[in-house]
């Protein structure tokens, strides 16, 4: 059986992202080191590196490096790249944090139908405070259609997510929304919630 040179060439490169699999792993496990012990050259360098070949985890790290500005100038800008790259990867960190940059306009023009895009992406995957921020734009009616009972389903799941100070907080906006819903409503929403946990969990 013969083989194209293109699907050749794609087997090899497969194999190639196969083999590198740990390696990949320990230079991103050497990079958090660097990282946490604020080496923050050595740890730029490895997740530059690491980012450019497409490692998504080490984009969002480069961008919270330019956010941050650790060891480099603070570039929202830059920051707003490299969460863009990551968000694009599926990582939800990065749809988080590029929802907020889109929401209040740091390192990119403000827009709240992006925002809520980016958030409701990062929302579905189970991060916490991007389902908290989601409801206050379905409460509101900003970047979406006002929905107290979309709203409502997502701070319940927040405060699946939430610990502390942060979940009284979530429980608290709940109750004031819930003050608002009629029965009928707080039945659909509690609806939502199961349907969101079913398929989560299927």
């Amino acid at each position: 059986m013969r083989i194209s040179i293109r699907v050749f060439l794609r087997l090899v490169a497969i194999l190639a992202l196969i083999s590198a699999g740990p390696a990949l792993a320990q230079d991103f496990a050497a990079g958090m080191t660097a990282h946490l012990d604020k080496r923050y050259a050595e740890s730029r360098r490895i997740f530059g590196s690491l980012a450019e070949a497409g490692n998504v985890r080490a984009q969002f790290m480069m961008g919270t490096i330019f956010e941050q500005g650790l060891g480099v100038d603070k570039d929202l800008r830059a920051a707003a790249r490299w969460y863009r790259m990551a968000a694009d990867g599926g990582n939800a960190s990065a749809q988080y944090n590029l929802g907020v940059f889109y929401q209040f306009g740091k390192g990119v023009e403000k827009d709240s139908a992006i925002a809520a895009g980016l958030l409701r992406q990062a929302a579905e995957q189970g991060h916490g405070r991007a389902q908290n921020n989601l409801s206050t734009f379905y409460f509101t009616g900003v970047g979406v259609p006002r929905d107290s009972v979309e709203a409502w389903k997502w701070l319940t799941l927040s405060a699946d997510r939430l610990k502390g100070q942060a979940r009284e907080l979530v429980l608290g906006n709940r109750r004031v929304i819930e003050e608002e819903l009629t029965p009928e409503q707080l039945a659909d929403a509690k609806r939502r919630v199961a349907d969101w946990r079913k398929k989560r969990a299927g």
